[in-house]
């Protein structure tokens, strides 16, 4: 058996000195609150997540209506310092909102009619050239419902009368939108005492001046995101429009107006627009290559205006992650929906420049403790004698 000085080369082997605990292992007091803290913000999270999916028939237009009431903010702004009363230019930019809409709608019902007829053929035409692809996902449908474990019971949501869920489905839209033209006209008339009344309830002029601070920054990032979004997308339904003329397809403001809309809804809108293309392109008895182009040159329009264009007019002004835009995108895409999809660049917005008015206030506040207790003398120096000065 080797001795103890044997195992001396081998360090792994060396006995670890003994040192004296110094620091506890138990939780301190303040350890104890941050995991508290941590917990009950984890408990806020999903209890605000699944009210807003339940509640998602007023909420959804309700934050739809806040968020157009920011963007349209600054003309409501614009005409009150030119004399017009609040109410009365609320009202007059809604009522410009609604024909601006309705004249939009007249304009597309003859095309969206006509390609509506022909949306068949083109299901049609696409299930004829990708019939392999089709087949592979059918068999692989078939796979994944055997391999998952169940009785086979299936719940059909068309079982029941389709004339009660037509019924039910535009209820609903329409109390939607009167909700969400509701929101809007009363965001608009009644901000500025809104934001009023929440600066009173802040409790110190730091405090006031951050609430101040995030309500004008919040108006302003967000109509500029609108803005920049808005002009980025007309220039793809010009493009598009001139990319639909020159293929022959009829109707081309259809397209230009489907490229537009669509490129609100991120990573989804452009695949739909570019399957749209070669649907269309596939109607037509020409070869598969000349069917194909019209698609092809959108998508690579697509990836210029989402690779370049984008991030350069908007990625300068608003610094967002991708990874948390595309974060956002899923989540409010699942939450809401298309809708709930178009608006989550916003809402994401509005949650970066709320922590960040945060962080500046307490960076604030810590800053003006910090001078306060540099410039107060020290608490055991003699009342009427100065401190002091450290050698």
């Amino acid at each position: 058996m080797l001795n103890a000085s044997a195992w001396k080369p081998f360090p792994r082997y060396m006995a670890e000195p003994e040192v004296e605990e110094t620091t506890s292992s138990e939780i301190t007091p303040q350890d104890h609150d941050l995991i508290v803290r941590y917990a009950i913000v984890g408990i806020f999270v999903i209890l605000a997540t699944a009210s807003l999916y339940l509640t998602r028939v007023i909420a959804l237009p309700i934050t739809a209506g806040v968020i157009f009431g920011l963007v349209l903010g600054p003309p409501v702004d614009a005409m009150v310092r030119r004399g017009v009363p609040q109410h009365l230019a609320a009202g007059l930019v809604v009522i410009a909102g609604i024909v601006l809409l309705l004249l939009l709608i007249g304009t597309l019902t003859v095309p969206i009619a006509a390609w509506s007829d022909q949306f068949p053929k083109m299901v049609a035409a696409l299930k004829f050239k990708l019939v392999g692809v089709l087949a592979f996902m059918e068999d692989f449908k078939k796979f994944a419902e055997n391999f998952s474990s169940g009785d086979g019971a299936k719940v059909s949501v068309s079982d029941g009368n389709p004339l009660v869920s037509i019924a039910v489905s535009s209820t609903t839209a329409a109390g939607g939108l009167l909700i969400f033209v509701a929101t809007v006209y009363f965001w608009l008339a009644t901000r500025r005492h809104l934001k009023a009344r929440v600066l009173r309830l802040c409790f110190g002029r730091g405090a006031r001046r951050s609430a101040g601070s995030f309500f004008e920054e919040i108006e302003i990032r967000t109509a500029r995101y609108f803005g920049l979004v808005t002009l980025i997308n007309l220039g793809m339904g010009v493009i598009s429009m001139a990319i639909a003329w020159a293929a022959g397809l009829p109707y081309p403001v259809f397209w230009g107006a489907l490229a537009f809309f669509l490129n609100y809804l991120a990573f989804i809108g452009p695949i739909i627009v570019t399957v749209a293309f070669f649907a269309a392109g596939l109607l037509s008895p020409s070869s598969l290559l000349v069917a194909a182009w019209p698609a092809m040159a959108y998508f690579i329009v697509h990836l210029i205006e989402g690779n370049a264009v984008t991030p350069i007019f908007v990625g300068r002004r608003l610094t967002i992650s991708p990874f948390l835009v595309f974060i956002s995108f899923i989540f409010w895409l699942w939450l809401w929906g298309p809708i709930g999809a178009v608006l989550s660049t916003p809402i994401l917005l509005v949650g970066l420049l709320a922590r960040e008015e945060i962080a500046n206030y307490r960076k604030a506040q810590q800053d003006a403790e910090q001078a306060a207790s540099e410039v107060a003398p020290p608490s055991d120096a003699p009342s009427g004698t100065a401190p002091a000065l450290a050698r």
